[in-house]
């Protein structure tokens, strides 16, 4: 029977305890990477919620510094209307490292505080009225993305936060960052993508503000983009295991 007959599909499932469980069961480390594509998209954006929410979790166990100070943001996300004030977004000059290239201790520190201004762009000033789960299924239901999209916005946000630690996810930062990671993730994967202005309605935001998340997005994951059978495999069972 295949994987996705097995696994949940249905965009209003909740990945209770016992569904993650299952999830595990029938999708693990030994499964070829192939296997990821029988996900189902709506049970990789559940994925992406989860993982997303257990970062948060994680690290309001785990504080350290004051993340949220000086919220560039202006109000939360109201996906009815689909607006929100422009981001004040001050431009700064970002490089990106080459392979093999000796690192700078006075440029690592400037760019240090770079990321850490351009971490701040997601914050809102308020928790958004919408729970992540929510915010996440109605971008599924008016801009439906692919299990490949869902899942390399998963990996794209535990590499910023886990591995580069350019970023901590809470209550106030996870709707912008999924919104630009979908959005992100899908110029880089799919052939065809939605409108600019559609997104952004849909997401409750202004286009400038879209845009410069995507640009600020970029840049806290290095521009690496790229993901394959095997990455996309292992973070669909991040969630199977302890956040490292």
């Amino acid at each position: 029977m295949a994987v996705a007959q097995t696994i949940m599909s249905n965009a209003e499932a909740d990945l209770s305890p016992n569904a993650r469980l299952k999830l595990g069961a029938d999708l693990d480390a030994n499964s070829p990477p192939s296997a990821v594509f029988d996900i189902s998209p709506e049970t990789a954006l559940h994925l992406l919620c989860t993982n997303v929410e257990r970062l948060a979790a994680f690290f309001a166990e785990n504080p350290a510094g004051t993340d949220e100070v000086n919220s560039h943001c202006s109000t939360p996300l109201d996906v009815d209307e689909g607006q929100d004030g422009a981001l004040e977004i001050e431009s700064v000059g970002l490089h990106v490292k080459g392979e093999g290239e000796t690192v700078d201790p006075a440029r690592a520190t400037g760019e240090a505080i770079q990321m850490a201004i351009l971490a701040k762009k997601f914050l809102s000033k308020k928790i958004p009225p919408i729970s992540l789960r929510d915010y996440l299924l109605r971008l599924h239901k008016y801009c439906p993305m692919s299990t490949a999209v869902y899942l390399a916005t998963s990996v794209y946000i535990s590499k910023m936060t886990l591995v580069e630690n350019v970023l901590r996810v809470s209550p106030k930062n996870m709707h912008r960052l999924v919104l630009a990671g979908v959005w992100v993730a899908s110029k880089a994967l799919e052939d065809l993508s939605y409108a600019h202005s559609r997104v952004a309605k849909v997401g409750g935001v202004s286009e400038l503000e879209l845009s410069k998340l995507e640009i600020s997005f970029c840049f806290l994951v290095d521009f690496e983009l790229r993901v394959d059978e095997r990455i996309l495999m292992d973070e669909a069972l991040r969630p199977q295991s302890d956040l490292r």
